[in-house]
């Protein structure tokens, strides 16, 4: 009990309690939440990311263990996600529902700082990697899933929306100059370090303050119920069992299965929004995965240290 309490007043209360003043806050001072997410994608999370990938210690060959489990992974738990659904008997336009926030964890704005605080330094390298990944999945396989099939617009036309901001650019630099063992001069590497430090307490807040501008609908107890299970318990467990039957090494295995603990990312909800798949529905889903994650998550890191 005393570690867990450890764990929740270290780690994933912080985490929260910023995000909770970011959505007490947006109520008094009414934020421009657009500005600031605008702000964080493409300046200050592309400075973060940059940073901490050029700057890295390891090798570059150790993020490839991480890179083929994300998409792995991706392509395991959006089945179950799916299936789970079906089995359920919920209407046929909850599937890809489902099956998105499953997989979709708030690997960024959540699973940065909590990889912060929960895990030495030298694992944002395989967190931002992570995030990359999953940003690209989204907005092509996961916009592919979601948006109604009359669009017209086909799997290349959106993977390129992931370039539409700087954060892929930014890990893939990140990542060349580790690689090629480059480092940038003193006076560009100090604003980009400096900008990049303001990510993980703004990421939060702007996240509390995002979940406050957004009305969550009926709660539709049964529903939630099952993707509040699927996000918070089954996916975090999928991910231990295939890590162990990948022989990812157990540090990165701890890493991963506490990434994948993290609560439904905020993303899915614009995409939700964008192609009208239950607006309301997933913005209360994510509004409560967060609210739990101090509980959740923290259970999670604590079995992970444990076994």
């Amino acid at each position: 009990m005393d570690l867990f309490i450890g764990i929740a007043v270290n780690v994933t209360f912080p985490i929260v309690a910023i995000a909770a003043l970011g959505y007490v806050m947006q109520a008094r001072i009414k934020l421009d939440v657009a500005s600031i997410n605008r702000l964080l994608v493409c300046v200050i999370m592309p400075c973060f990311l940059l940073h901490f990938l050029a700057s890295a210690k390891q090798p570059v060959s150790e993020i490839w263990p991480v890179a083929y489990f994300t998409l792995v992974q991706f392509l395991v738990l959006i089945p179950i996600g799916w299936l789970a659904s079906n089995l359920m008997g919920l209407p046929r336009s909850f599937g890809p529902l489902m099956a998105m926030a499953t997989v979709y964890a708030n690997v960024g704005n959540y699973g940065i700082p909590l990889v912060q605080l929960a895990f030495p330094p030298e694992f944002i390298l395989h967190q931002s990697v992570v995030t990359a990944l999953m940003t690209i999945l989204m907005v092509t396989v996961g916009a592919w899933l979601l948006a109604p099939r009359n669009t017209g617009q086909g799997l290349l036309s959106r993977f390129g929306l992931a370039f539409e901001t700087p954060i892929i650019p930014a890990v893939i630099i990140g990542l060349t100059l580790r690689a090629l063992e480059i480092r940038l001069p003193h006076a560009v590497a100090t604003p980009i370090e400096l900008l990049g430090a303001t990510f993980p307490p703004l990421a939060l807040f702007a996240m509390g303050a995002q979940l406050a501008t957004r009305t969550a609908g009926v709660v539709m107890p049964g529903r939630l119920s099952l993707i509040l299970v699927l996000k918070l318990i089954i996916a975090p467990a999928v991910t231990w069992g295939l890590a162990i039957l990948m022989q990812i090494p157990e540090d990165l295995n701890d890493l991963l299965v506490v990434a994948a603990a993290t609560p439904i990312g905020i993303l899915l909800a614009l995409f939700c929004t964008e192609y009208n798949r239950e607006p309301k529905f997933m913005i209360a889903a994510i509004l409560i995965s967060t609210v739990l994650s101090p509980f959740t998550v923290t259970a999670w890191v604590l079995l992970t240290r444990i076994y």
